[in-house]
């Protein structure tokens, strides 16, 4: 007897291009002012969209840049990021 097996197919990577910022803070220069002591969550802001990216060390390197984040979108408002690099 074979028995079926149920699949799952995660949905593929993609890129979204935004500025890192920090969601406590509203304004252009804000993830640079933010102090650190108070826990950011970085985002990434594209137009009217943002979303809570689920690697909290590597954006650090990135407040207030353009990037290309690589990666999946999940329930809550969250991207699951596979990669981040500066924008060009």
């Amino acid at each position: 007897m074979l028995a079926a097996a149920s699949v799952t197919l995660a949905a593929p990577p993609k890129t979204f291009t935004g500025v890192i910022h920090d969601n406590r803070c509203v304004g252009p220069n804000c993830a640079t002012q933010c102090p650190i002591t108070k826990g950011p969550k970085y985002t990434l802001q594209s137009g009217e969209d943002a979303w809570v990216l689920s690697d909290q060390k590597t954006p650090a390197h990135f407040t207030g840049k353009k990037v290309i984040v690589t990666g999946t979108l999940e329930a809550g408002n969250k991207l699951k990021v596979v990669s981040i690099a500066p924008a060009r």
